[in-house]
């Protein structure tokens, strides 16, 4: 994600406000040329995000929470080391959110992003960081969407930056050469020391907002839309990069088939959504949006026409009359480089016995890896709630369950089209008890479950709790000692079933039964 900050932060904003005219001696067709050029640089980096918070009352809990969390939000870089030639990043500073101030460092390669962070014992691996809810993409699945959430993940794996930084410089060139200048653009020349060095060059400053930027935004797609032979180059490196992955996500299919076809297609729908921007429909989001947005920037390009430091301030408020909940909010990023183009090394981190990010989901892991009066283990466990669970059983009627082939049919003909029914399944026996899978159950809330046959009894565990439960017996053995379950368990196709309130209570969890939901699943809940 930090490499993505020098290209679309800073040249997408220069161009959008500077346009594409010389100005004071200024020329940022240069400046924006020599940053897309630009394949290594160290930097200091400071990101700090601000609410205009009015009454939170009619907000939900959680709502309440992500604005307690994010407001006031601050990350301090003070060693960022860019090597995009390699596709290697390196950072060490600060994250500041919700009274929690945690010290960090991370480095990135293509494939991986290996974390260190005061408070836990082992490097964190985020193996698929383009696609993980930390640095990405995060969704929520359902058996209806899932399909094509798994195409985009692939497509994104398979994403590569060289590809991609291509696509960027082609996308910005376009910008930058239907850019208007800014009204409030000035330029004066500036010396600054950076990194103990004197740099002599121009001083950018600009400050756009209200209707003006709406403006320019609706007269930058004009001109695009008109640009027939950009936006065919545009075309064309799109598709020369990307008909592979464009193809497998679906999109008509047989047009990316066919190079002609294919940049047509993609230069067609470029066209169409710059007509759209440019349009009555169009410009009435991009009046309501930009219309309340503010882009302050003071930005240092040296002698030689590389960016060198950069102060931005986006802020947008709410329209008028909306005095509840969050109002408005204000991001402000600064950024000082040097070394660009130098011999830069990131400064690797090894991965070795490290732990996957989505292992420290399971409490025992987290309790073992980062310790549990550190910040971070706050910020895992109460803010970003990394170990919480949601399960949910499908109700059916018992009867009905009996005829679901066992886990022996998986890959048959008889087999469930949807196998998740066979697994995630529930029923309500004669006297009224819900009963689940215990396997599913232990090892969804994130404990170990082992099985003994000859006894027939199951045994859910983590460092903390061990319910031990047997085929026919009304009782349970927790932490050594024995309890009435209510209900016996039941063993079904060489699956135990187990009555779920007792057991998910005795692990931590909440069982809902409210609502109409519950008359065909049950939804349990571990914070």
């Amino acid at each position: 994600m930090f490499k993505k900050i020098g290209v679309w932060v800073m040249s997408a904003a220069l161009v959008f406000t500077a346009g594409c005219q010389p100005l004071g001696g200024l020329d940022m067709n240069q400046a924006i040329e020599n940053e897309l050029k630009t394949n290594s640089y160290e930097a200091s980096l400071s990101m700090v995000l601000q609410y205009d918070v009015g009454d939170t009352s009619a907000l939900s809990e959680s709502e309440k929470e992500r604005v307690a969390f994010w407001n006031g939000f601050q990350l301090n870089v003070s060693s960022l080391k860019v090597n995009r030639k390699e596709q290697t990043m390196s950072a060490k500073g600060s994250l500041t959110a919700a009274k929690l101030n945690i010290p960090f460092a991370v480095s990135m390669d293509k494939d991986a992003a290996v974390l260190t962070v005061e408070g836990a014992n082992k490097p964190i691996v985020i193996a698929d960081w383009r696609t993980n809810e930390l640095t990405g993409l995060s969704h929520e699945l359902t058996m209806y969407d899932d399909y094509w959430f798994y195409r985009l993940q692939r497509f994104l794996k398979e994403f590569h930056l060289v590809d991609q930084q291509e696509v960027t410089n082609k996308a910005i060139g376009l910008l930058a050469k239907n850019l208007p200048n800014a009204a409030s653009l000035a330029v004066d020349k500036k010396t600054e020391t950076i990194q103990g060095q004197t740099v002599s060059g121009h001083q950018l400053r600009f400050d756009v907002s209200g209707e003006q930027f709406a403006s320019l935004f609706r007269s930058t797609f004009k001109n695009v839309a008109l640009d027939d032979q950009g936006l065919r180059e545009l075309a064309v490196v799109i598709y020369d990069k990307f008909h592979p992955e464009l193809k497998e996500l679906g999109f008509a299919e047989e047009l990316f088939q066919d190079r002609q076809l294919g940049t047509e297609a993609v230069y067609t729908g470029a066209k169409a959504i710059a007509l759209y921007l440019t349009s009555e429909m169009g410009g009435a989001w991009e009046q309501e949006l930009l219309s309340q947005s503010k882009l302050k920037v003071d930005a240092l390009v040296d002698d030689s026409k590389q960016i060198r430091q950069w102060n931005a301030e986006i802020a947008m408020q709410s329209p008028p009359g909306v005095e509840d909940g969050i109002r408005g909010g204000k991001l402000t990023v600064r950024m000082d480089r040097w070394n660009i183009n130098g011999d830069v090394k990131p400064d690797m981190i090894s991965a070795k016995d490290a732990i996957r990010y989505e292992d420290l989901s399971n409490e025992d892991n987290l309790r073992q890896v980062v310790q549990p009066d550190s910040a971070f283990f706050k910020l895992l466990k109460e803010q970003l709630r990394i170990t919480e669970k949601y399960l949910y059983f499908y109700i059916w009627s018992e009867s009905d369950l009996d005829g679901v082939p066992g886990a022996e049919a998986e890959g048959t003909e008889a087999y469930p089209a949807y196998p998740a029914y066979g697994y995630n399944a529930a029923y309500i026996s004669g006297n009224s008890t819900a009963y689940v899978q215990g396997k599913e159950l232990g090892e969804g809330l994130g404990y170990k479950v082992t099985w003994d046959a000859g006894t027939k009894t199951m045994t859910i565990a983590s460092s903390q709790t061990e319910i031990v439960l047997q085929a026919g017996s009304a009782t349970a053995r927790v932490n050594g000692t024995d309890k009435s379950i209510g209900a016996p368990a039941v063993l079904k196709k060489d699956a135990l079933y187990v009555p779920v309130r007792f057991v998910a209570e005795q692990l931590g969890a909440k069982i809902k039964t409210e609502g109409e939901e519950s008359l065909y699943s049950i939804e349990i809940y571990k914070p």
